[in-house]
């Protein structure tokens, strides 16, 4: 089998070479994609240029479109120099990942025929695993509940049961709906497939985009309990967007995923952006708050 690693920096070289430098010489992985999303930090190029070489290419794409769009503008690179490979890593580059947990989560794909993506079970960095390392596809009732903080607070046992509870996590390979963009390995034929990663999306809603294109086709998705990747949550997105931006990207890529993938009515659409407005609202007291506690 041939697999190629796709990252995506943006403004983080240091972190981005940190983790080449780790996987570099893994066996299992034949080609690193370091795809630069047009970083505004003009180092950052020149930084990345330093760890390529034969096995580690950097290219940087032709405009910042957003995590897809970089993995996708990565696998075209592949396409370009004419490489054919049987999988895909997809990683951020805040983790730690050793050998085996790829090894393990290549065994699966290469005996599930039905199974499309596998990843290792998310640990913190304090060795505890990631709540949300996996969960259940976001229906227009759990995203309404997660649209404002007062109805995330008055339905939270709602919320919850759109996770994988504890228990299920015992079984060494799960069967899940969507799972971290963090990590996660995915079989080339099927990517083709499903036309690629949806780049109309920035930032969020990419797992539950995922999900649901792997549905319509009728693919599994596992998690690999049995083996762990360490993720230490980069700070790039905060450092590059601020809360109140995010919140407003939160709420675009939303109505994007219920449009095109639950299919929401013109009734339901309201509803979302009433709730959008009373979460601006919010935000009027939260981000002064947030301000204070971080002095």
């Amino acid at each position: 089998m041939k697999v190629a690693m796709i990252v995506v920096a943006f403004n983080n070289a240091k972190e981005t070479i940190q983790y080449i430098n780790q996987v570099a010489n893994y066996e299992n992985i034949q080609r690193i994609v370091v795809v630069d999303n047009r970083s505004t930090d003009l180092n950052t190029m020149s930084l990345l240029k330093q760890i390529e070489n034969e096995k580690v290419h950097i290219v940087q794409s032709e405009k910042n479109g957003g995590y897809n769009y970089g993995n996708n503008f990565g696998i075209q690179h592949l396409e370009k120099i004419g490489e054919q490979y049987d999988y895909f890593i997809i990683s951020n580059s805040d983790l730690v990942i050793e050998q085996n947990a790829i090894s393990r989560c290549l065994e699966v794909l290469e005996q599930e025929k039905n199974v499309a993506v596998v990843a290792p079970r998310m640990y913190h960095q304090n060795q505890k695993p990631v709540r949300r390392s996996s969960w259940k596809m976001r229906t227009f009732w759990l995203d309404i509940i997660h649209s404002t903080r007062f109805l995330e607070m008055l339905f939270y046992t709602k919320l919850r049961k759109g996770e994988y509870s504890d228990n299920d996590y015992t079984q060494d390979l799960l069967e899940v709906e969507a799972i971290s963009g963090a990590f996660f390995i995915i079989k080339k034929e099927i990517y083709k497939q499903i036309g690629g990663f949806d780049e109309n999306v920035f930032l969020f809603y990419e797992e539950d985009i995922l999900a649901k294109q792997l549905q319509q086709k009728g693919y599994k998705t596992i998690s690999a309990n049995d083996v762990k990747f360490i993720h230490y949550e980069s700070k790039t997105i905060a450092k590059t967007l601020s809360y109140y931006h995010k919140i407003k990207q939160l709420y675009k890529s939303k109505l994007y995923y219920q449009i095109h993938y639950n299919h929401i009515n013109n009734r339901q659409k309201f509803l979302f952006r009433l709730l959008n407005i009373i979460r601006k609202l919010e935000l009027i007291l939260e981000i002064p708050i947030r301000k204070i506690l971080k002095k």
